[in-house]
């Protein structure tokens, strides 16, 4: 359809991190979903959507995140809005049972003891909390204070096998107890003891033998060797309470996840808006008050912004923003129109109505945001005496030459009722129909708008009567729904040079005016006309300067009319008090670096203009001040707080030893950082030259290894620069190297998505698409799976098909993509897709491959493996697929022999939309990460946990970085030792971060 708004997503990405042992091979993707570009084919690097032109003056921008998402509209679709800016469609969230500390009675019904203070007087209690290292054993707590009882943790939540198809998973056989098992069992038991409340220690043996009487020798001797009977008993007891005789070890799911760490302090950036794009909309005035509304992204996640000044521009907050019930709104919902005053504001944006009583304010309204029909298009929003009005046109599948007019009309700005072309029903000259509704403005109770109308001409010799296009305007006296011809400058003396199309309408000096374009000496000029009552017109001014001047926006109210337009290579404006009489300002701006989006006049003359400055690597909000007689002064959003977020994404981990590297981008840059302490300080990483990390456009690393040979790190292209690899090595992960020059990686439409090693070298693998290009116009584009080997980090070449097809297709036919590799005793193992079905490609060397697909999962229309990860032989792959009704589902498989056969199976997990993130094997088992939630803006953290790979069991795990308004996703997971190392995001309206998380590998 061609209505609404879809939160652009990256495409799949998984990224291994392998250790050189053959301990661990770790796959990931930053962004966890099956689908990018608005269909299945293969996705490019994670990366948010170039602009693309809209219809007005806000480009279209991207949002990242970590979830699966519905195929895309047609991208020639019709967007509705008059240029869109990032946001997702969200919904409230579900709520879910909260756990408190709270005390709880003493079961025997003891009262408490009287020396201690009632509880709410008592020290907080003391937290068990896990901060091991990397090779570093679990630390136990410290036993209690005496009569303290420590909070009991929640237990994680676990869920019956189930997926694609609604198979159950069959349960893993029983198995006898490994020592291992045994092991870990007592471990267990020791720390359930350890949490337990201790009494007052007392010496029972001296108190016992004080209160008897000893008559002999014999009972002096006896009482001890009774005393050392009993103690003997209970040590047998308890030793067989651990051993593995009295039952299994708890499942995995029973001990639980330990929180994350907010890291926004460990991975550091210099400080720059670099990377972030953030565009302003429209921006209105109340009195005093000023508000400009507009969106912030370029990290992984999109937010709405609203900039507030109470002083007429001169200083500058950021609103606040609520759900419906007063918590923290899902991320996304940028605006791009604002309208208010007496007591009433409304914001407009894709999928998102926003109201404020005071303009500081915002609740994000339930629901979908407008109630847009295919084909509709907003182009203005003004505040009326009866409430709020939006118009614009409906545009059957682009199509201007069906394009109709349209109307909404609110009491409140959440209920709008739509007004299209046969309710309207707008004059327009015989046989003549109206286009579109362009502007609007509001005086009183009158409401004046103005639009293209077709009306026929009689021309020519022979005459004949042929069809053209002009401007129109309509009044309305009763709230917008009933209208008039507005008589407009048809009537009016002409200026000179005047031309029939409509430019802008303002309310100003009680009454409107209205702006046509005019050529005077043969440059372009504005005829100002005014009314006041909107039916009877009179010229009143050209606005005009010696370059020539262009209009672009034009805003009114009580305090006059501003028209903002282009005179020649600058910015300017004409202000006018009561819209006779005007006055033009000092140039503000650039027009070939800047964009205006809105302006307003103050009550002090002064005006304040919106918009965005275009740059070759971000976009930034810009808020101007100027005036007749004063200098433009430019505020400075950084200054603002809130206002700016810096671009920082962690998206892959790899671990050798206690040596961590992550990697990901920063300010739009390439990004790795080290930490030899096992994660606990990190360091930000160098290029060899500033060219290797400080890159054009925006690019980053998604994918990082470790070999023999030192570290790989893989990537791409995101915005603002030509598609190509980022490919960079290092030998101890602090100071970096590109090898992306090299030829191999220099072809048209390559991607690089993941990379794994092992002892014979290291491997990349991807994609790259491939179009057939005819007459300067592309007629097809096909992708094939690509792979490249290299024994030695340098002198890397592109492989080849160990079976004719297994990489390009048969004939070259078909469309295949590697999306994840790891390395095992075999060799490589790399899984993806092949049209609608998943597969899987195996190699000994990387140098040749062969490649089987896998069956798709019962009730599912298409699939792809997104992560692949082993142990010893054992191989387990995890992915996406979308079911025959739409919805996405996770799903695993397994191959027992180094990859040659396999088997799929389900992976469980709560309800809702559902997705995996990240996969690692270590210790003979396997742990993924995935998202799961009611909506694509709110989604917590799912654990699943495999001890080979085919049956899984779900966690939900609760705490900081896992659970919690917005979203939260671990992207990426290492392991070292009996250590298991995430990285990931979590994201609110209010800011975004990276997260660390460890947790002993289960």
């Amino acid at each position: 359809m061609a209505y609404g708004f879809s939160g652009y997503a990256p495409a799949l990405r998984t990224f291994p991190g392998v250790s050189a042992d053959g301990k661990a091979h770790v796959t990931r993707e930053p962004n966890g979903h099956p689908e990018a570009d608005g269909g299945w084919g293969p996705p490019g690097p994670p990366r948010p959507r170039p602009a693309r032109p809209g219809t007005g003056p806000f480009p279209r921008a991207a949002a990242t995140g970590p979830f699966p998402r519905i195929p895309a509209p047609d991208p020639a679709a019709v967007d509705p809005w008059s240029g869109t800016t990032p946001g997702y469609e969200f919904e409230g969230r579900r709520s879910r049972p909260g756990w408190g500390p709270g005390r709880r009675p003493d079961p025997q019904g003891r009262p408490e003891d009287p020396g201690q203070a009632p509880a709410r007087f008592q020290d907080p209690p003391r937290r068990f909390r896990y901060t091991p290292t990397v090779s570093q054993p679990l630390s136990v707590p410290s036993p209690p204070r005496p009569g303290h009882r420590p909070p009991q943790p929640p237990p994680p939540q676990a869920w019956p096998a189930g997926g694609p198809g609604g198979r159950q998973i069959p349960a893993a056989p029983a198995r006898a107890a490994r020592p291992g098992q045994r092991a870990a069992g007592a471990e267990w038991a020791r720390l359930l003891r350890s949490m337990l409340p201790q009494p007052v220690e007392r010496r029972w043996s001296r108190e016992f033998l004080a209160g008897l009487e000893f008559k002999g020798w014999g009972v002096r001797v006896a009482i001890p060797i009774l005393a050392m009977v009993v103690f003997g008993v209970a040590v047998v007891v308890i030793a067989g309470a651990n051993s593995g005789n009295a039952g299994p070890a708890p499942p995995a799911t029973a001990l639980g996840f330990p929180p994350a760490t907010l890291a926004g302090n460990m991975f550091t950036a210099a400080d720059s808006g670099r990377g972030i794009s953030q565009t302003l909309g429209r921006v209105t005035s109340a009195g005093d008050e000023i508000v400009a509304v507009g969106s912030q992204a370029g990290a992984r996640i999109a937010r709405a912004q609203f900039f507030v000044s109470p002083d007429d521009g001169r200083s500058w907050t950021m609103g606040t923003v609520r759900s419906a019930g007063g918590g923290v709104p899902p991320p996304g919902h940028g605006a791009i129109f604002v309208a208010g005053g007496q007591g009433a504001w409304v914001a407009l944006g894709p999928g998102s109505i926003w109201t404020s009583a005071d303009g500081r304010i915002w609740t994000l309204a339930p629901g979908a945001g407008m109630p847009l029909r295919p084909g509709d298009q907003i182009s203005a929003v003004q505040r009326t005496a009866a409430g709020f009005i939006a118009v614009g046109a409906n545009v059957p599948g682009g199509d201007q030459a069906r394009s109709t007019p349209l109307v909404f009309l609110s009491a409140n700005g959440i209920s709008w009722e739509r007004l299209g072309s046969a309710r309207l029903n707008l004059a327009a000259g015989p046989g003549g129909h109206a286009l579109d509704i362009r502007y609007a403005a509001a005086a009183g109770k009158l409401i004046l708008i103005a639009g293209d109308v077709i009306t026929t001409k009689v021309t020519g010799k022979p005459r004949r009567t042929v069809p053209v296009q002009a401007g129109a305007a309509w009044l309305s006296t009763d709230g917008g729904s009933t209208w008039v011809p507005a008589g407009g400058p048809a009537v009016a003396p002409p200026g000179p040079g005047a031309q029939p199309q409509v430019a802008g309408v303002a309310a100003a000096g009680g009454g409107f005016v209205l702006l046509r374009p005019a050529t005077v000496a043969k440059r372009p000029a504005v005829d100002v006309y005014f009314s006041p009552n909107g039916l009877a017109w009179t010229f009143a001014a050209t606005l005009g300067a010696a370059p020539g001047f262009t209009a672009g926006t034009a805003n009114g109210g009580p305090d006059g009319a501003v028209v903002t337009g282009q005179a020649g290579k600058t910015l300017t404006a004409f202000v006018s008090a009561n819209g006779r009489t005007w006055r033009q300002t000092r140039p503000f701006g650039a027009a070939a670096s800047e964009t205006i989006s809105g302006a307003v006049l103050a009550p002090d003359g002064a005006v304040v203009t919106a918009g965005t400055g275009a740059g070759p690597d971000s976009r930034q909000p810009l808020i101007t001040l100027t005036g007749a007689g004063a200098a433009a002064a430019r505020v400075d959003v950084a200054k603002i707080p809130g206002a700016v977020e810096q671009q920082v994404a962690v998206n892959g981990l790899a671990a050798q030893g206690s040596t961590q590297v992550a990697v990901g981008s920063a300010n739009g840059f390439p990004a790795a950082w080290t930490s030899v302490n096992g994660g606990i300080s990190w360091t930000r990483a160098t290029g060899a030259t500033p060219a290797v990390l400080s890159r054009p456009g925006s690019q980053q690393l998604t994918g990082v290894t470790h070999g023999t040979m030192g570290w790989l790190a893989v990537g791409g292209v995101t915005a603002s620069a030509a598609e190509h690899p980022v490919v960079v090595v290092s030998a101890d992960g602090s100071s970096w190297q590109a090898v992306d020059p090299e030829g191999v990686f220099g072809g048209p439409g390559l991607f690089t998505q993941a990379a794994a090693a092992n002892g014979q070298g290291y491997v990349i693998v991807g994609y790259q698409r491939i179009k057939q290009v005819r007459g300067g116009r592309v007629v097809s584009v096909r992708t094939v799976a690509a792979a490249w080997w290299s024994a030695v980090l340098t002198g890397w070449q592109r492989a080849g098909d160990a079976v004719a097809g297994a990489l390009d297709g048969p004939g070259g036919q078909g469309t295949r993509q590697m999306l994840a590799v790891t390395a095992g005793p075999a060799g490589f193992v790399a899984v993806g897709s092949h049209g609608d079905q998943p597969s899987a490609w195996t190699s000994a060397d990387g140098r040749t491959w062969r490649q089987a697909d896998l069956p798709l999962p019962v009730g599912s229309a298409r699939a792809a493996l997104q992560h692949v990860a082993s142990t010893g032989r054992t191989i387990a792959a995890v992915g996406t697929a979308v079911t025959t009704a739409g919805r996405t589902a996770p799903f695993a498989a397994s191959s027992s022999d180094g990859g040659a056969t396999w088997a799929e199976s389900a992976l469980p997990g709560p309800a809702g939309l559902t997705s995996v993130t990240a996969l690692a094997a270590a210790g003979g088992t396997f742990t993924a990460t995935g998202t799961y939630g009611s909506t694509p803006g709110h989604q917590n953290v799912v654990i699943w946990t495999s001890p080979d790979g085919s049956a899984w069991r779900a966690a939900e795990p609760a705490g900081q970085g896992l659970t919690g308004p917005g979203i939260q996703a671990i992207t990426s997971l290492a392991t070292s030792g009996s250590t298991l190392t995430g990285v990931g995001f979590t994201a609110s309206p209010a800011a975004e971060q990276p997260v660390f998380w460890q947790s002993p590998v289960r």
